[in-house]
């Protein structure tokens, strides 16, 4: 019974956006079909589904590779300097409300405009792509991280202390534990923002990688091609999601128990 009510959920979860993917692939081959002028733009899903044909020795073998380690290395340097900096944060008040909003305007300075920055202190090799992944994926780890932190319940806060618990024993055994869900949610969020940082870095000098590969296609009019790096981004980006996602359900399963989502799933005041 619990399987199929879990089998159930998936489906009920799945299902709205599988549709929805379909019909609008659906609508996009009918529109781009229709529109038989010769300066038609954008390409048809078969136009584009052909150019990933063509190009897929180059692909797996050279530009999505660089592009997912140059995502993974910087999502992962992002999230340990995001916990660390959180907790950090979170110790000390005064050092919080000088730092914080150093942070908020830190993601209003354009990447573009620090990437030459970037490539002139680390070069032209892989180290400026995974920086701008560092700077894309910083910032929702350390907010979602820092909330997290203040969102413990007070009552368990004030039990502990009520039993002579130290600061880090509070810290450890209810702060830390609450901040997770809203941990893996920017780290959710980082994720789907680190293959696109991979790619504006590439983008601006790369010999391989997916950037690389859009510039180029864009470069010699190859426009199926560029919808093709497109396709393949975005995929990869809602992977490496679905991946956090799953880790997070693995490390949290007291947060995804049937009991807790059965209460969400009642009729509500709604």
């Amino acid at each position: 019974m619990p399987n199929n009510r879990r089998l159930a959920a998936v489906i009920r979860r799945l299902a709205p956006p599988i549709l929805a993917v379909m019909a609008l692939v659906i609508a996009w081959e009918a529109l781009a079909r229709l529109d038989t002028s010769r300066a038609r733009i954008i390409p048809a899903p078969t136009e584009v589904i052909d150019a990933l044909i063509r190009t897929r020795q180059s692909l797996l073998t050279a530009h999505i590779p660089t592009t997912l380690a140059e995502a993974l290395i910087g999502l992962g340097i992002a999230f340990l300097l995001g916990v660390l900096l959180a907790a950090l944060l979170d110790f000390s008040v005064p050092l919080k409300r000088a730092v914080y909003p150093l942070l908020v305007i830190s993601q209003t300075i354009p990447i573009v405009a620090i990437a030459p920055v970037l490539i002139l202190l680390f070069g032209f090799g892989a180290e400026p792509k995974i920086a701008v992944v560092v700077l894309f994926c910083f910032f929702p780890v350390t907010v979602a991280m820092i909330d997290g932190l203040t969102s413990a319940d007070p009552d368990l806060v004030a039990l502990l202390r009520a039993m002579a618990a130290s600061r880090w024993q509070i810290w450890r055994k209810v702060r830390l534990p609450s901040s997770l869900p809203s941990m893996f949610s920017g780290l959710r969020i980082a994720a789907a923002y680190s293959i696109g940082g991979a790619v504006i870095g590439e983008f601006i000098t790369a010999q391989y990688g997916l950037g690389q590969y859009l510039r180029s296609a864009y470069n010699t009019g190859q426009v199926d091609q560029g919808f093709a790096a497109i396709v393949i981004t975005a995929a990869l980006s809602v992977g490496l999601v679905l991946l956090i996602g799953l880790i997070e359900r693995l490390a949290l399963p007291w947060y995804f128990s049937l009991a807790r989502q059965g209460q969400w799933e009642e009729p509500g005041i709604y």
